[in-house]
Order: structure tokens, then C-alpha cells, then sequence
């Protein structure tokens, strides 16, 4: 089940489905991660297999070993069309993980890799409007402190410009986004957090 769905291979998913439907919510160890089907072609891209299974009932706010849903292994693949599936669909973005993070710190702070699209994920979260953009996990960072962590910088100017996140926010060490990428001499992401302080000081 979870290599068809990873393949986007509909016929092979039909032919194990109609042998036995309970398969659509089969739990695999793979990577220990103990996911369903769905939460692999969310990763992958396979939109076809996305939707049908989907269509043959499965859990679109089901959780792996580490709290992830569907949608939040989606966001963290950069996988914008499946986003936008699965929140017409009706999936949770509010949801948390066992960490307390988003689908859009997932979405802020994933590596990048062929065929992703973070930034257009990030918009399509802040369109929906579910997720608090300056929520924080049980470390208190924010989305906008790990786009800040990784040196995303068009991630935090999305977050910062049209989500409006509040870059004064510290984690529980008390380190901002600025402090950070000022540690880190992330250049660009400096510049853009002082442009950021300096109109905010402004108003």
C-alpha cells in the first residue's frame, strides 16, 4: 500500500482496496514513523493516489508515531498542490504534532529539494487563516523563528510581509529571529528583519 501510494500507483491501490478496505488506514514502519498511505502520497506528490484514497475514506487528519498529519508531511515536502487538496478537502492546518509545531513551522523550516515549493505552502496556510502565524511550539519558536534558523529568507519575508509575524517573539532561551541570524551572520535575513524593526518602530 505504502509503496503504490508513494509511486502514485492508482490500479495497484484499486486492486488492494477492493481486496481488503481496512488497508487505506495500514500502518508501516517504514523510517519508524508508523504512517498510513495517505500521509505517503502526501509526501511524495502523488496526487492521484492522494485523491483516491481520499475518495476510499482515509483519515486526513491522522497522525504517525511523531504526531505528523497528512498535510503537515506535506508542507514539509513543499508539496503546494497537495496542500491545496487536502485543505478543500477539509484537512486540519490547526492541528499540533507531539512537539506542539505546525504545519507551517513544518512549512517554514523543512530543507528545500527538487520539486518543492515552501514558499507557495506558507502562502496557502496564511490564505486559509486556521493557523495562528506567531503560534509557538513547546520550545517557543514560531514559524518565523525557524524560516529565521535555516536562513529561508523569502520563507520569513512571506511570514513577516503578508503574514504579518511578529519578529520581536524569543524562544525559551530568550533568542529572537534577529539574534539568531545575526549569530549565524545570515546577511540577507538581517537586512530584512531591520527593514521589518525599523517600519514597525515607525507606527
Amino acid at each position: 500500500m505504502h509503496e503504490a501510494a508513494r509511486e502514485n500507483d492508482v490500479e495497484e491501490l484499486r486492486r488492494l482496496l477492493d481486496e481488503e478496505p481496512g488497508l487505506v488506514e495500514a500502518e508501516a514502519g517504514y523510517v519508524r514513523l508508523h504512517e498510513r498511505p495517505l500521509h505517503a502520497a502526501c509526501s511524495e506528490a502523488s496526487m492521484e493516489a492522494a485523491c483516491f484514497l481520499l475518495d476510499r475514506g482515509a483519515d486526513m487528519d491522522t497522525r504517525n508515531r511523531y504526531g505528523q498529519t497528512p498535510l503537515m508531511r506535506a508542507c514539509m515536502a513543499g508539496r503546494a498542490e497537495v496542500v491545496r487538496l487536502l485543505l478543500a478537502k477539509g484537512a486540519d492546518p490547526a492541528l499540533r504534532d507531539e512537539n506542539s509545531g505546525t504545519a507551517l513551522m513544518w512549512a517554514s523550516s523543512n530543507r528545500e529539494h527538487p520539486g518543492c515549493d515552501h514558499v507557495a505552502v506558507i502562502r496557502l496556510l496564511l490564505e486559509d487563516g486556521r493557523v495562528p502565524v506567531d503560534a509557538r511550539d513547546l520550545s517557543g519558536r514560531t514559524a518565523l523563528w525557524w524560516a529565521c534558523f535555516y536562513e529561508y529568507a523569502e520563507r520569513a519575508r512571506v511570514l513577516l510581509l503578508e503574514g504579518g509575524a511578529d519578529h520581536t517573539i524569543a524562544n525559551d532561551e530568550g533568542m529572537t529571529p534577529m539574534a539568531r541570524a545575526r549569530r549565524m551572520d545570515y546577511h540577507e535575513t538581517v537586512q530584512l528583519l531591520e527593514v521589518r524593526a525599523l517600519r514597525h518602530a515607525t507606527y
